[in-house]
């Protein structure tokens, strides 16, 4: 048996030799352990979901409505699930299935098919679930912004910046330069920034670390796993591969869809659970970009409060002080219409998703966007954007990604890479008629 025991302190290297170690031999079968280890791959186990596959990286995240936009649960679908502690969440219909899979599996150790005496799972308690992306997006802005002054200040541009005109140059400049964390909320939903608790569909009986492969393995070997992976799928419940502990609700399970009908009488899809359960994120996008931008504005003017310009002259130096003044959104909406807006929606959106569309076809993006806010509205401007920039198939890791690198391995054509490839064709598909 390999020794799985990756964790995040390793050189890189290190990590990625033994995260693929655990990859394919951490769920081998227990009725084979003596078989050699390249008998024992098993880089697909049954009843588990990876979250580190292919489009599985966004279950939960995307709608299933043909264009693949950003989700977040209903507020008001969520549930709270009582552990010693405090409560719990996920949404409504996934905490009930976790309640019966909980009493049913403490049944099935007393009666005998299980051990009571285990240490690791002799119960099931929720000790995670839902975390709000709104949560998780808010940590995200303010790292941004600490970035964001500490790159104005390293790089001596603080004076240089007089009014948010400026402001906003700068801002973009640094963020189509230094892509880490995505800017718009719907980018940090699509990224692996925002965790996969954000769906309302998973829950985690344990609190063990994330990045400690041996932690995994003794999970997965321990007596009790057989009977709780078992009877977790019965409930409707797939288990993270990568993460044994956490139990990932499967919408397309009949047993799931089951429990959702106590809520929504007419679901009988996956489909249909995403369009009654959550809501896209993207329908006030705009106004929080909006806010997010003023946010960062206001607090340079506080921590920067004077301007100093410096001038040369027949041997003499002036500076010359100007004071900034903070931002209301009453102000910022009367000096920027929504097309200014929409305009630099696009243009973050254009990077942050990775489509990259060439200069001559964004300046079109925006144009046609400014005619649909003007003739229109910005809802629909809005909606045209949203089809221009969703989808997930031209994500690195995609399995469109990984066919066509096959693709390209047995065919020898290599005049584009597979990135430009399916990124070329992904522009290509999204031609919006008004």
């Amino acid at each position: 048996m390999a020794d799985l025991k990756a964790k995040n302190s390793m050189g890189a290297r290190e990590i990625f030799n033994n995260r693929l170690k655990y990859k394919s031999y951490a769920w081998k079968p227990r009725r084979a352990d003596h078989q050699p280890e390249n008998a024992l791959m098993n880089l697909f186990p049954a009843g588990t979901v990876d979250f580190w596959w292919a489009e599985r990286a966004f279950y939960g995240k995307v709608s299933t409505n043909g264009i693949s936009e950003p989700i977040e649960p209903f507020s008001s679908y969520l549930k709270g699930i009582k552990t010693k502690k405090s409560n719990v969440f996920a949404l409504n219909f996934v905490a009930d299935a976790f309640k019966e899979f909980q009493t049913a599996y403490l049944l099935a150790l007393k009666t005998g098919e299980g051990y009571l005496d285990d240490p690791v799972l002799a119960e099931l308690l929720a000790v995670k679930g839902y975390v709000s992306a709104a949560a998780q997006y808010k940590k995200a802005q303010q790292s941004t912004l600490d970035s964001f002054l500490k790159y104005l200040s390293s790089n001596n541009l603080i004076n240089e910046i007089v009014d948010m005109e400026d402001f906003l140059s700068e801002l973009l400049y640094y963020i189509t330069n230094n892509p880490t964390v995505p800017f718009t909320r719907s980018g940090f939903i699509m990224s692996r920034h925002c965790s996969p608790l954000s769906s309302g569909l998973c829950i985690e009986v344990k609190d063990l670390p994330y990045s400690e492969d041996e932690k995994k393995n003794e999970f997965i070997k321990n007596q009790n796993f057989p009977l709780y992976r078992r009877m977790a799928n019965e409930y409707g419940f797939s288990i993270d591969k990568n993460i044994p502990w956490r139990l990932v609700a499967s919408v397309s399970n009949p047993k799931m869809q089951t429990m959702a009908q106590k809520y929504q009488s007419d679901v009988n899809s996956a489909e249909e659970i995403v369009e009654k359960f959550y809501v896209q994120t993207a329908a006030d996008e705009l106004e929080s970009m909006k806010l997010y931008i003023m946010k960062m504005y206001n607090q340079f003017v506080k921590d920067n409060p004077r301007s100093v310009k410096i001038s040369h002259s027949n041997s003499r130096t002036a500076f010359t002080a100007k004071m900034r003044s903070l931002v209301t959104l009453k102000k910022l909406n009367s000096s920027y219409s929504d097309c200014k807006w929409c305009e630099l929606y696009i243009k973050i959106r254009n990077m942050e998703t990775g489509l990259n569309y060439p200069e001559p076809a964004e300046k079109a993006i925006i144009r046609v966007a400014k005619d649909i806010q003007k003739t229109l509205d910005t809802d629909r401007a809005m909606s045209y954007i949203k089809i221009k920039f969703s989808g997930v198939e031209f994500y690195e890791g995609s399995l469109s990604h990984q066919m066509e690198k096959s693709r390209q391995i047995t065919s020898g054509e290599e005049n584009m890479s597979a990135d430009e490839i399916i990124k070329d064709k992904a522009r290509g598909t999204r031609k919006v008629f008004f």
